[in-house]
């Protein structure tokens, strides 16, 4: 990667950041942004800097359906005099700029990446995320159900960022994490103040603050290979007892990648969609013969739980799939907590050791 011109960035008032978005709108980007919408925030395309909400707090979900939708076609055919025509997905993806997005949550689109780019390609979210640049909003406090550094990350980690925002004295400091990010902010030098180190070095301090606010113990990265050969023990009957199997889990979380595939349409014409799913549905591995390899809910459960903290971290270097956003912490209606259920299985897994030892 080439080095990068400006490392210490810009110093933004709020009406700066405005201007720059309404710059980035006429240079025709898309701008998706946490807007207010019904009492929710959420992550919705902007025509104007007006409709975007800054407070402290994540959104209920996370932007990753800009690069991974919940439903999408494939394709779609139609039948003309005697040959079939096919169509590959849309014509032209427009450039984006995911702007405001928690730490946490680009971490999470980094995981999306080993899943659809890191061995055979997928055409459409590589395209997407080609032409995606995403900004990053440094997090100004931790929320009761935040875990990001038990799992690897931070309240100010720069995973997956093009650009970071960080909450300042009066105002923003924004400063290029990558060569896209640093193309990004080419107008600002028209207009904009330069940010400078002392100021950079008081908003870390702050950041470190919130760090350190956060308490929940580390996940150690070695309890992979554990959880792994917990999968036999009868402490995944007692976790998953309480799973309902709703899938909010999934669907509120950055880094899932689940989906289903159907096509619907006639002899003349159809099309075939992608459609999120989750692995806590009983219907997700059915096969059409009737037989389910995962039969219970528990062991519907466990999946979720061992591809986050066993499967994927042994094969992306201990890198855990799960970010610690704490979405599922805080709307599982029975409770549940992914980390907590980690730590009981391995428990549970190092009792069973030390006994056969």
């Amino acid at each position: 990667m080439d080095s990068l011109r400006d490392p210490l960035g810009w110093r933004l008032n709020d009406e700066g950041v405005a201007r720059w978005l309404e710059e980035l709108l006429r240079a025709g980007k898309r701008v998706i942004a946490p807007v207010e919408n019904d009492g929710l925030r959420l992550f919705q395309a902007v025509d104007s800097p007006a409709q975007v909400c800054l407070v402290s707090g994540k959104t209920r979900w996370s932007p990753k359906e800009f690069l991974f939708p919940r439903t999408e076609p494939l394709f779609s055919y139609a039948v003309e005099s005697d040959t079939v025509r096919l169509d590959e997905g849309p014509a032209e993806i427009q450039e984006q700029v995911l702007f405001a997005v928690r730490p946490c949550d680009s971490a999470g689109l980094t995981r999306l990446d080993a899943v659809f780019t890191g061995g055979e390609v997928d055409p459409l979210y590589a395209a997407r995320r080609e032409r995606t640049t995403v900004v990053t909003l440094a997090c100004p406090e931790a929320e009761p159900e935040c875990f990001c550094t038990a799992v690897g990350g931070s309240p100010r980690g720069e995973e997956g960022s093009d650009l970071q925002l960080v909450a300042a004295e009066q105002g923003w400091l924004l400063r290029p994490l990558t060569v896209k990010g640093e193309r990004l902010t080419a107008p600002l030098g028209e207009w904009a103040e330069r940010a400078t180190e002392e100021a950079w070095e008081r908003a870390r301090e702050a950041l470190q603050r919130v760090e350190e606010s956060i308490r929940e113990s580390t996940v150690a990265r070695g309890w992979a290979a554990v959880l792994e050969g917990s999968f036999g023990l009868p402490v995944w009957e007692t976790l998953g007892r309480r799973c309902l199997g709703c899938g909010i889990c999934t669907y509120v979380c950055p880094s899932c990648s689940c989906f289903d595939v159907n096509d619907r349409g006639d002899a003349r014409c159809g099309e075939r969609c992608r459609s999120w799913d989750s692995c806590t549905f009983a219907l997700f591995t059915r096969h059409a013969t009737g037989h389910n390899p995962r039969p219970t809910q528990a062991s519907r459960y466990r999946q979720r739980v061992l591809h986050k903290f066993a499967y994927y971290p042994q094969l992306h270097g201990g890198e855990f799939m799960c970010v610690g956003c704490g979405r599922c912490v805080k709307l599982c209606p029975v409770g549940m907590s992914i980390q907590e259920s980690v730590r009981t299985a391995v428990a549970a897994a190092q009792e069973v050791g030390d006994a056969q030892r």
